[in-house]
C-alpha cells in the first residue's frame, strides 16, 4: 500500500518527530511504501490565503497566522497517488484525501484546553486571544470532520477531541512504543539520589514548580535537562530563591515568572540543557526519582522514560496524561501543583529506599507494554478501517 506522512517541518527535533519516524519504518517493514509529505514552515511566505498582513499585525498573534498560511500550505499538497494518508501534527490534518488518519497528539492547543490558563497565566491578551480562539476553532472544524479515523495519542486527547469537536466514534487510542526500539533499557539497578526534570522549558511545561521545590527539600542533586525560550529566566529564578529575593513556598501559579534581573549567585538546580543519548540515559540511572510538572500534559514520554529505567515519577494532579500514566501504572506519586508537594513527595522517595524500589518495579513492567510492535499494530488497524 501506499501510504503518504503529512508533516509540517519546524526544524527541530524533538519527541513526536521520534514517533513519526517509528511509524514510518514499522510500516515499511510491514511491505508498505511510506513516503513524507512534508510542509517546510520555514519557507512559508507570510501572504496566509493571499492576504498580506502588516508585521506589527502579525507580531500580536503569531500564531494564528502562521496556522493560517499552514493550512492553505496542507489544502495544497497532492495526496492522489497514495492510497492512504496518515496526518501528524496540527494542522496537517488539513491534507485532502478520501482514506485518511490521523496521527493525533494535539490540537494546537493554546486555543483549545490551554486558551484559558494562557490567558490566565498573562501571557496573551484576553480579547485578542479570545476572538482568534474562536476564529481557529472555525477554521478547524470542517477540516477535523473529513478525517477518517483518529489515532488519539492519549486518553486525554481523545477527551479533548470529544469536549472541543464532539468526535467520539471514529477515535482509538495509539500507544506510541518508547525510544528504546530492542526493548527497554538494561537493567539500571536501585534507584540513586537526587531528581531529574527533563523537559522544554516553555508554557506549560512549569520547571519553574521543580526549581521551587529544589529550595523547599532536604534533598539534594536536582537536574534539570532540557533547553527552550524559557531556559534563561527558569535560572535566574534559581539564583533568587538562592539569593532570599524569593520566597519558593509562595511560588507564583501561575503568573509565570516574570523575567527578571537575578544576582550571579549559585542556585540549586543544575541546568543541563539539551544532552545526547548516552548522557540522558546516565541522568536517568543515577537519579532516584523524575519530577514531571507539566500541566494538562497530552502524552508524557518523559514519565515512562523514567518508567522504563525503573525510576518513581512524581507528577502533578491536573497534569493531564501524566496523571492518568502514573495512576494507571501505580508508578509514582501524583500530588497538587505546588512546589511544597513535589518537595514533600522527592523526600519521601529519597528516604524510603523500599518504596522507590517498589514504585521503580511497578514502572519497569508497564513501561515494557510499550512496544513499537503493538504502536504499528493500532496504526495498521486504524489504516484498514478507512481502506476496507
Amino acid at each position: 500500500m501506499r501510504i503518504g506522512v503529512a508533516k509540517p517541518d519546524h526544524g527541530i527535533v524533538g519527541g513526536f518527530e521520534r514517533v513519526v519516524d517509528e511509524v514510518e519504518r514499522g510500516l515499511t517493514a510491514r511491505g508498505h511504501t511510506v513516503e513524507r509529505l512534508v510542509v517546510p514552515v520555514r519557507d512559508l511566505d507570510r501572504l496566509p490565503f493571499g492576504v498580506r498582513v502588516a508585521a506589527a499585525t502579525w507580531r500580536r498573534n503569531p500564531e494564528w497566522f502562521e496556522h493560517l498560511r499552514q493550512v492553505e500550505a496542507f489544502l495544497a499538497v497532492d495526496a492522489s497517488r497514495f492510497d492512504v494518508v496518515l496526518s501528524t501534527q496540527p494542522p496537517s490534518y488539513a491534507i485532502r484525501h478520501p482514506r485518511h488518519v490521523s496521527i493525533f497528539f494535539h490540537h494546537l492547543r493554546r486555543f483549545y484546553d490551554l486558551a484559558g490558563p494562557i490567558v490566565d497565566a498573562g501571557l496573551v491578551d484576553r480579547e485578542l486571544h479570545g476572538h482568534a480562539t474562536r476564529q481557529i476553532r472555525r477554521v478547524d472544524r470542517p477540516l477535523l470532520d473529513r478525517v477518517g479515523w483518529f489515532l488519539a495519542g492519549s486518553g486525554a486527547v481523545a477527551a479533548r477531541l470529544a469536549e472541543f469537536n464532539g468526535i467520539r466514534d471514529r477515535v482509538s487510542v495509539f500507544h506510541a512504543g518508547l525510544g528504546f526500539r530492542a526493548g527497554l533499557p538494561p537493567e539500571p539497578g536501585p534507584p540513586g539520589t537526587g531528581a531529574i526534570c527533563v523537559s522544554r522549558h516553555e508554557f506549560p511545561k512549569r520547571v519553574e514548580l521543580f526549581v521551587a521545590a529544589a529550595h523547599l527539600a532536604s534533598t539534594r542533586g536536582w537536574t534539570a535537562i532540557g533547553d527552550g525560550g524559557r531556559l534563561g529566566s527558569t535560572e535566574a529564578l534559581d539564583r533568587r530563591y538562592a539569593a532570599g529575593e524569593v520566597d519558593p513556598a509562595a511560588a507564583p501559579e501561575p503568573t509565570w515568572w516574570r523575567d527578571t534581573e537575578a544576582p550571579s549567585a549559585p542556585g540549586r538546580v543544575t541546568f543541563d540543557g539539551r544532552v545526547d543519548a548516552a548522557a540522558l540515559d546516565a541522568r536517568f540511572r543515577a537519579c532516584r526519582c523524575v519530577v514531571a510538572p507539566a500541566l494538562a500534559e497530552d502524552y508524557g514520554l518523559t514519565a515512562l522514560e523514567a518508567m522504563a529505567y525503573a525510576r518513581p515519577v512524581v507528577v502533578a494532579d491536573d497534569g493531564g496524561n501524566l496523571a492518568e500514566l502514573v495512576e494507571e501504572s501505580g508508578a509514582g506519586l501524583v500530588v497538587a501543583p505546588t512546589a511544597a508537594a513535589i518537595a514533600a513527595a522527592v523526600d519521601r522517595l529519597q528516604g524510603d529506599d523500599d518504596l522507590a524500589a517498589e514504585l521503580g518495579g511497578r514502572g519497569r513492567a508497564f513501561a515494557a507494554g510499550f512496544t513499537w510492535t503493538r504502536a504499528i499494530d493500532e496504526v495498521q488497524a486504524a489504516i484498514d478501517r478507512v481502506t476496507g
